[in-house]
């Protein structure tokens, strides 16, 4: 492989080719040490000099973005995905590389998507308040579509429900929404949807999925 070598302090860059790996890892520094030559005219380059060295890396084409976009538990990746008036869908994503501060998504988006950057901690604690209050009210319903938990306020105020067959069903997404309402009985048959009355809204819950110090 051919390398580029530049003296920071100088201005000067060369090109050296790698000629020498050892399989061999310093324990201690976790570094691997690598040989690269190339024409040293004036003996410019001396023995303990710090040079910038540019490894050219091929990656074939795919989705990435910022590594904190990305929150993992360990146990799951999770990805915030902007659907709009200050509301946000969590998605569970899988990763690939990691390079450069980006990571790759392999499954989980799709390209044109607007995801949140930072800030992701905050937008799942705030989710995780709402959802917990929510239940104390009974004020949960599932997605039938996604199969998620969603709450029926939160629902409400986006216009994210339908009525099939005197029941309501609540929606994380407006595309899941659209998905029913092409296909109901593909979904209305699971005893996620809630009678058809008005919610009881309480006082002081947290509106999860916004967040007003975050950037998408």
């Amino acid at each position: 492989m051919t390398v580029k070598a530049t003296l920071p302090d100088q201005g000067k860059i060369y090109q050296a080719k790698v000629s020498q790996v050892l399989p061999l890892f310093d324990a201690s520094t976790r570094t691997l040490k690598v040989r690269l030559e190339t024409d040293n005219p004036g003996f410019v380059l001396r023995p303990d000099m710090f040079v910038d060295v540019e490894l050219p890396v091929n990656l074939p084409p795919a989705i990435s973005v910022p590594a904190d976009a990305v929150l993992d538990t360990g146990l799951k990746k999770t990805v915030f995905i902007d659907r709009g008036n200050g509301y946000f869908e969590p998605r569970e994503v899988e990763t690939g590389w990691r390079l450069g501060g980006r990571v790759e998504i392999t499954k989980g988006l799709v390209v044109g998507e607007r995801i949140v950057t930072s800030g992701t901690f905050l937008i799942d604690s705030e989710s995780r308040m709402e959802l917990a209050a929510a239940g104390t009210s009974g004020s949960l319903a599932k997605d039938p579509v996604s199969g998620l938990e969603v709450s029926i306020r939160k629902a409400e105020k986006a216009g994210l429900k339908s009525t099939y067959k005197g029941q309501i069903f609540y929606f994380h997404s407006s595309e899941n929404l659209a998905r029913f309402n092409q296909n109901p009985t593909g979904f209305a048959d699971k005893p996620t949807g809630a009678p058809v009355e008005p919610p009881v809204e309480t006082k002081g819950s947290a509106p999860g999925g916004r967040l007003s110090q975050g950037h998408h």
